[in-house]
């Protein structure tokens, strides 16, 4: 079996656990937790929404990457349809992933204003809550039109790579909906158009992350003294849900961004270390597929107020079976002692 049917295989599972967590977790939100605020619940089942469509589209668009010394080619591995479709499809499932963790970001501003910032919790949490929610279409946006700016292929890029897609896919790259990365031109002059895209791609990339540190970094500190004028039920949650956006953050970072770094900076890497690169790095696509419904777990799991909602209905759904089988048990020793 090929490195890329195993991939699409893992994306089939992480699309239908993320269909399950999700919707359970926004069924949860919506319908059985009461210590969350409104915003933050919608920011909640947003999240969760998006990943369902996230996961998803990847069924769709079939991603896929391709390192090849100075070159970088992102593609679909549908290439019976229109190329011009699943180009676009691809552009926007980049673009989605961006957007999950610009509204990531978001999540700690808001909990950290709501939290940290109580005096002005009420205006927060009026009349903003669509703002905290449609901030990640930028970046995403941002991010799905920079492959159009900047990464469109040309007669070189795909004279270059031709003989190896022939190679590692039996494809002919012409034929195949593509963006590709290519650090230099045929006369050594550097391509700045794909150089820019990787810089403003760390540009994003950082700058959520930026906020993500400073952010986590005085919630931290900020709970300490602020939590201590709370409840102690208060203050629990508060701390529960800070825990749940650090892991959130910590689980792509280690399965999807650290790993993604050398294989997005290969072509700049290649030529500078001058070592060759011939690597299928697909299957990244793939385990980010799981990551939303992991996300969900897990905030499941470390919010105590989720876990007791989330236990409570997954155990109901079994109880009325329990109590049939044991009133069934009494009915028939009954029976028995009447003989």
């Amino acid at each position: 079996m090929q490195s890329y049917e195993i991939s699409f295989l893992i994306t089939k599972f992480g699309f239908f656990l993320a269909v399950f967590a999700n919707s359970f977790l926004i069924y949860i939100t919506l319908c059985h937790v009461r210590k969350i605020d409104a915003i933050y619940k919608t920011m909640v089942s947003f999240y969760a929404m998006l990943g369902i469509l996230f996961s998803g589209w990847e069924l769709i668009a079939k991603p896929f990457m391709h390192n090849f010394n100075e070159s970088m080619v992102f593609f679909s591995l549908r290439t019976t349809v229109s190329q011009k479709f699943f180009q676009f499809s691809i552009a926007f499932y980049a673009g989605m992933s961006e957007a999950l963790m610009a509204l990531m970001a978001a999540q700690f501003v808001y909990r950290y204003l709501v939290s940290c910032r109580a005096e002005h919790s009420k205006k927060y949490e009026q009349g903003s809550g669509l703002l905290w929610i449609l901030y990640p279409a930028i970046p995403g946006i941002l991010y799905y039109s920079s492959f159009y700016l900047f990464c469109l292929p040309d007669h070189y890029a795909d004279s270059y790579l031709r003989t190896e897609f022939q190679f590692s896919y039996g494809l002919d790259v012409s034929t195949v909906p593509r963006f590709v990365i290519l650090s230099y031109n045929l006369d050594g002059s550097i391509r700045w158009k794909n150089l820019c895209f990787l810089a403003q791609a760390v540009f994003i990339l950082g700058f959520h992350y930026l906020i993500i540190v400073l952010f986590a970094i005085k919630m931290h500190f900020q709970l300490k003294k602020k939590l201590s004028e709370y409840s102690t039920t208060y203050s629990r949650l508060q701390n529960q849900i800070f825990l749940a956006l650090i892991l959130q953050t910590l689980i792509p970072t280690f399965i999807f961004i650290l790993p993604a770094g050398p294989i997005f900076f290969g072509p700049l890497l290649s030529p500078i270390f001058d070592f060759p690169i011939r690597l299928k790095s697909g299957w990244l696509c793939s385990i980010f597929s799981v990551y939303p419904a992991i996300d969900s777990i897990v905030f499941m799991v470390v919010v105590k107020e989720y876990k007791r909602s989330a236990t409570n209905r997954v155990v109901g759904v079994f109880k009325p079976n329990v109590q049939f089988s044991a009133q069934s048990f009494t009915i028939d020793v009954r029976s028995r002692q009447v003989l």
